[in-house]
C-alpha cells in the first residue's frame, strides 16, 4: 500500500465509521450556533458548579443525597435563587432535590417551571432530556422528548435521527451494565423516533432475546423488520454492496490461489519427471524430487508472495492440461484485468462516505443551522456553482436559521440546476409557503409530486396548504395520499398540529442516488484508496499495471503451453500412476501404459503371474492413494476435489461461493475492519447465516458422487 494510499484510506475509514456508527455526529460540531452552544453549557455548569452533588459522576457513586447533604444543598440554591430565576437549570435542580426529599408534587412543578423557562432553545433542552434520562425520570424524558421533537418538527423534519442514536447509546451502556429492562425502553423510545432504523430494530430484537426467551415472536418480528428496512434502504445497500464487492475481489485472489494450489498438487509428478528426464538428469536421484518442487515453491522463497507463486505454478502446469483447462485458467487469468474497475468502484464508495460534502449534506439534512456549516456550504456553493446540491442544503440550513430570503434564494437557484428533483422543489414551496405566497407554493408542491408521485413530504405540505385556505375535500385528498405513503410522517405531524403547530411543512429528505450523483469524486484520491485496497498482493505490480500484466501473463501461459505441447507430452500410467515419456516408454504407440506395466499386461502370453499382480497392486496403492487424497481435499474445501482433478468449472462453482462467505461473514470483518463499511445487521444473525450456508456447501462437497479417482485423467 502506498503512503498516499494509507492515508487516505485512514480518513475514509474515520470518516465512514463516524458516519455509520452515529449519523449526525461526524458533523455534530457545526450542528448548532456556537453561541447556543455556548450558552447551554454554561447555563448547566453554573448551577452544577454550585450544587457538584447533582453531578452524572457523582450520581453514579451516590444515587440519593443523605439528609444533611440535601438541606446544605437546598440552601445553597436559595442562595442562587436572585440571579438564577432565568435559568433552567436551576428549577431542574430544585425539582431533583424535591424529588430525592419525597416531594414529587413540588418536583413536577419545578420541572415544569424548567420546561418554560427552557422555551425553544433545542440545546437546552437536550441537556434537560439527558438528565431526566440519566435518572430514570421517564414522564420528564417523554416531556421533554416531545418538546424536542416538536422543535425538529418547526425546522422541517419528520424523522427524529439525533434523539434515536442517543437513545439507542444509552441503551447499548445499560444493557453491557446488565439492565436489559431498562435498555429495553430505551430502544422501544429509539424505534419510536424512527421506526425505518434497522440499527433500532436489531438492537431492539436482541435486547429482547436476551431479556425473556419466550418473547421469541416479538424479537423475530423486529428481525424481520430490520432485515426488511435493511434491504429497502438505499445508503445500507450501498454500504452492504460495497462489502460484498470487496469480498468478491479478495474471495477471487483466494480462488486463484487454491486452483493453482490443487493444480500444482496433481501436475507435480508430471512436472518432476519432465525435469528429471531433461535438465535434473545429472543431479542424484535424492535431489531430484526436490528440486522440482522448489520451482513451484521459489517464488515464496524470495518473497514474492502467494499470488505471484499461483501464476508461476499455473504457468508451469500449462503443458500439462486438457484444452478445457487451459480455457478455464486463461478466464480466472484474463480476469485479473477486471479487478481495477471492482477496486475503484470499491474505493469511490469510501471518497464518497469520507468527503467533506456528504458530511455537509448529511448535517443539513438532519437540521444543522450552525455558522460553521454555512460558511462550509456557502465556499462549496461558490466552488461548484452549477451543482445545485451545495444551494439546497445550503437553503436549508438558512431557513432553520430565520434568514428566509437568502434561504429562498439559494432555494431557487437549486430548483433551477435540479429541475427534476423532487426535494428541491418542495424546499422552495416550503419557503413560498413560510413567505406567505401560496399560490407559488401549491405550484412548487404540484411539480414535486409530478417528478415523484412517492413523496410524502409533498403531499403533506399541501395538505398544510389547503387546511389553511380552508379546501377541505383538497386537504383530505391530500392527507390520504400522504397517509398511504408515509403513515409515520402523519401520525407525526397530526399530533403536533393538535398542539397548534399547525403551519409547519417537511422537507423532502434527498434521495442517495441523486445525493451520490451530486458529489464529484476527485479521481486521483479515488485511484489512492484503490491502491490501497489492492495493496500489491501481486508484489511490485501496481493497480493501473495490472492489466498489462494479465496480459502478458496470459500470453505466456498460451505459449509455453503450446510450445511444450508439442514435444512428446508426460503422461500418467492408466494402471499404476507413474509419469511416463517418450523417453522411458520405448514403444512410441503406447499412451496409456508405463514401461514395466505395458509389458506386463499388453503381452498375452509369456508374463509370469507375480510380476502382473506386482503391477496391480502398484495400481491398488496409487488408487487408494488418490482417493484419500481427493477425500481429503473434498473435506477440506467445497469443490477442492473437482479442481484436483480437473472439473474446473464445477469446482469452481462451488469452491468460489464458500470462499466467498467465509471472508464475507467471517474474516475480512477481523482481519480488515479498516476496509468495511459497517451495516446494522447483527453479527450473530450474519454468522449464523453464513455457517448454515458453508454447511450445506460442505455437505454437498463431501457426499456428491464423482468419477472413480483412478479413471481421472
Amino acid at each position: 500500500m502506498t503512503a498516499s494510499g494509507r492515508r487516505i484510506s485512514r480518513a475514509a475509514a474515520l470518516g465512514l465509521g463516524l458516519w455509520v456508527a452515529c449519523p449526525g455526529l461526524a458533523a455534530g460540531l457545526e450542528l448548532f450556533p456556537a453561541a447556543e452552544v455556548r450558552e447551554a453549557h454554561e447555563l448547566r455548569l453554573r448551577i452544577l458548579a454550585e450544587v457538584p452533588q447533582l453531578d452524572p459522576r457523582h450520581l453514579r457513586e451516590r444515587p440519593r443525597l443523605p439528609p444533611e447533604t440535601l438541606a446544605q444543598v437546598q440552601q445553597r440554591l436559595l442562595a442562587l435563587q436572585a440571579r438564577e430565576t432565568d435559568n433552567p437549570f436551576f428549577h431542574w435542580a430544585q425539582g431533583e432535590l424535591m424529588r430525592q426529599g419525597q416531594d414529587p408534587a413540588g418536583a413536577a412543578a419545578a420541572f415544569e417551571r424548567a420546561r418554560q423557562v427552557a422555551g425553544p432553545r433545542f440545546l437546552v433542552r437536550w441537556l434537560l432530556w439527558q438528565e431526566y434520562l440519566g435518572r430514570d425520570l421517564w414522564e420528564e424524558v417523554q416531556r421533554e422528548e416531545r418538546a424536542l421533537q416538536a422543535i425538529q418538527v418547526t425546522w422541517g423534519l419528520a424523522r427524529f435521527p439525533l434523539l434515536t442514536d442517543e437513545l439507542m447509546r444509552r441503551g447499548t451502556e445499560v444493557a453491557e451494565g446488565g439492565d436489559l429492562a431498562r435498555a429495553l425502553v430505551l430502544y422501544d423510545a429509539a424505534v419510536a423516533n424512527t421506526p425505518e432504523s434497522p440499527e433500532a430494530l436489531f438492537g431492539r430484537a436482541s435486547l429482547t432475546w436476551q431479556a425473556d426467551k419466550t418473547r421469541l415472536l416479538s424479537a423475530g418480528r423486529d428481525l424481520v423488520r430490520g432485515m426488511y428496512h435493511t434491504l429497502r434502504s438505499t445508503p445500507t445497500r450501498f454500504r452492504v454492496t460495497g462489502n460484498l464487492l470487496l469480498s468478491l475481489l479478495v474471495a477471487f485472489l483466494v480462488v486463484l490461489v487454491l486452483v493453482a494450489a490443487l493444480r500444482a498438487v496433481r501436475i507435480q509428478p508430471l512436472f518432476g519427471h519432465d525435469l528429471r528426464e531433461r535438465v535434473l538428469s545429472a543431479f542424484p536421484p535424492a535431489s531430484q524430487g526436490g528440486l522440482a518442487l522448489l520451482c513451484f515453491l521459489l517464488p515464496l522463497l524470495v518473497g514474492l508472495g502467494l499470488l505471484w507463486a499461483a501464476v508461476v505454478a499455473l504457468v508451469i502446469s500449462a503443458p500439462y492440461m486438457s484444452r478445457r483447462e487451459r480455457t478455464v485458467v486463461s478466464g480466472l487469468m484474463a480476469m485479473l484485468a477486471l479487478l481495477p474497475l471492482g477496486y475503484e468502484r470499491v474505493a469511490a464508495r469510501h471518497v464518497l462516505a469520507a468527503s467533506r460534502e456528504f458530511v455537509l449534506v448529511q448535517a443539513a439534512e438532519q437540521g444543522g443551522r450552525g455558522e460553521t456549516l454555512v460558511q462550509h456550504l456557502s465556499r462549496w456553493a461558490q466552488e461548484a456553482p452549477n451543482s445545485g446540491l451545495p444551494h439546497y442544503s445550503l437553503g436549508l440550513a438558512l431557513k432553520r436559521r430565520g434568514e428566509l430570503p437568502l434561504a429562498e434564494a439559494e432555494m431557487a437557484q437549486a430548483a433551477h440546476l435540479l429541475p427534476r428533483a423532487a426535494f428541491a422543489h418542495v424546499g422552495l414551496g416550503n419557503l413560498q409557503y413560510l413567505g406567505g405566497r401560496l399560490a407559488e407554493a401549491e405550484e412548487s408542491y404540484h411539480r414535486a409530486a409530478d417528478l415523484a408521485p412517492r413523496s410524502a413530504a409533498a403531499q403533506m405540505n399541501l395538505f398544510t396548504l389547503y387546511t389553511q385556505r380552508l379546501q377541505l375535500d383538497r386537504s383530505e385528498e391530500a392527507q390520504r395520499k400522504s397517509l398511504a405513503l408515509d403513515p409515520h410522517m402523519v401520525r407525526t405531524l397530526s399530533h403536533f398540529h393538535g398542539q397548534g403547530l399547525t403551519g409547519v411543512v417537511v422537507d423532502e429528505p434527498v434521495p442517495w442516488d441523486d445525493l451520490v450523483a451530486g458529489l464529484a469524486f476527485r479521481t486521483g484520491e479515488v485511484k489512492a484508496v484503490a491502491e490501497g485496497l489492492w495493496g500489491m498482493p501481486l508484489r511490485g505490480v501496481r493497480l493501473r499495471q495490472l492489466p498489462v500484466v494479465a496480459l502478458a501473463l496470459l500470453v505466456l501461459f498460451w505459449f509455453y503451453g503450446t510450445l511444450r505441447g508439442r514435444s512428446s507430452p508426460v503422461r500418467r500410467c492408466q494402471q499404476c500412476g507413474e509419469a511416463f515419456c517418450r523417453r522411458c516408454q520405448p514403444h512410441p504407440k503406447e499412451k496409456d501404459y508405463c514401461s514395466p506395466c505395458a509389458a506386463a499386461f499388453r503381452p498375452r502370453e509369456g508374463v509370469a503371474a507375480f510380476v502382473r499382480a506386482r503391477r496391480m497392486r502398484a495400481g491398488e496403492d496409487w488408487a487408494r492413494r488418490e482417493r484419500i487424497r481427493v477425500r481429503l481435499l473434498g473435506n477440506l474445501v467445497p469443490g477442492g476435489r473437482d479442481l484436483y482433478r480437473g472439473h474446473l468449472i464445477r469446482g469452481l462453482l462451488l469452491c468460489l461461493p464458500a470462499v466467498w462467505l467465509l471472508l464475507e461473514g467471517l474474516l475480512l470483518d477481523v482481519l480488515t475492519p479498516t476496509f468495511r463499511f459497517v451495516v446494522p445487521l447483527p453479527g450473530q444473525v450474519r454468522w449464523a447465516g453464513v455457517l448454515v450456508l458453508l454447511a450445506a456447501l460442505y455437505a454437498w462437497s463431501v457426499w456428491r458422487r464423482g468419477a472413480p479417482a483412478g479413471a481421472a485423467g
